[in-house]
């Protein structure tokens, strides 16, 4: 009898673990608690294709826009996705929506293929801050380009938001072409806002690198083109840091690049190291850094100008 009773209960803990989705244990230390694409909340691995109104709809492998493998890693192949119409709740109308689970940091990796489009008030917003009460550490958004892979996406108030809990805050581009705009004509917001919340603590990392493929950031009327900003007076220790390599180019002509706390601004980051190569364009000056071999075609128009410093080379092909 006791022999039947322990087959039993192995055999309803077998049934009870086979029914658990597979991602749920499979997911990644840092990946989103939270997480929506349009106004679909995705809660496992996937296949989605998108409508014409941005939307989600059932999909496969081999017919798919939007994949996301349960682990922190959302592919986009010819995607058109919008947000929400309200800004109250959680998605607050993001066209891409990523959340940490309390006391955790959140890290989201897009992988692009083909042209790939994102709207909504925040065109993608990664937040490791749930709210006054609860919070995490560190955001971290990583884009990487394959197959040619672009993407345009555009904000209301930001087009890229990534905002840490009580850590640091991190957009990583490796080779992808990103244009990222703000249609907002007020001054805090951003095409890029890259933002340690109001309770970090101690001294939080913001930082933008750019590794090949370009970024181009843009706002409208007193917005930013890229706004690193420090959300608390307590984190007196911040570091803002900007990189560019593999020959990669940061065009921040409309709205410019800057930097600032509570109460205070800070030194604009500017790309060093020997490492560097790439040009940045902080408003109308642009500069090279490092030894360049443009990419793709770069026109300087009337009133701009691009300065290559001592030590720092421009191949034009």
């Amino acid at each position: 009898m006791m022999r039947k009773k322990i087959v039993s209960l192995c055999m309803a803990l077998a049934l009870c673990l086979g029914l658990l989705p597979v991602t749920a244990l499979a997911a990644g230390e840092d990946a989103p608690g939270t997480l929506w694409v349009g106004q679909t909340q995705i809660t496992a691995s996937g296949y989605w294709k998108t409508t014409t109104e941005g939307n989600l709809i059932t999909g496969s492998e081999n017919d798919y826009n939007v994949y996301y493998d349960g682990n922190g890693t959302l592919t986009l192949n010819g995607a058109t996705i919008q947000g929400g119409t309200s800004t109250g709740s959680v998605p607050y109308g993001a066209g891409i929506y990523a959340q940490c689970n309390s006391e955790e940091s959140v890290s989201l990796t897009i992988k692009l293929i083909s042209e790939n489009t994102i709207t909504g008030f925040y065109g993608i917003y990664v937040n490791a801050e749930i709210s006054a009460d609860s919070y995490g550490t560190d955001a971290s958004l990583t884009i990487t380009g394959e197959s040619n892979g672009s993407l345009k996406v555009s904000g209301s108030y930001h087009g890229i938001y990534v905002k840490s809990g009580t850590g640091g805050a991190s957009l990583n581009i490796n080779d992808a072409s990103v244009v990222a705009s703000s249609s907002s004509s007020y001054s805090s917001y951003a095409g890029v806002y890259v933002q340690s919340s109001a309770h970090a603590t101690s001294s939080p990392q913001l930082s933008l690198k750019v590794n090949g493929g370009s970024l181009t950031a843009s706002g409208t009327g007193s917005s930013d083109g890229i706004l690193f900003y420090v959300g608390s007076s307590n984190a007196t220790g911040a570091t803002t840091s900007l990189t560019v390599s593999q020959n990669a180019i940061v065009d921040a002509r409309n709205g410019g690049i800057s930097a600032s706390g509570i109460s205070e601004t800070l030194p604009t980051p500017k790309p060093t190291g020997e490492n560097s190569s790439g040009i940045v364009f902080d408003g109308s000056t642009g500069t090279v850094y490092g030894s360049v071999t443009l990419q793709e075609d770069l026109t300087i128009g009337e009133g701009e100008s691009l300065t290559i410093p001592d030590g720092s080379s421009l191949n034009c092909n």
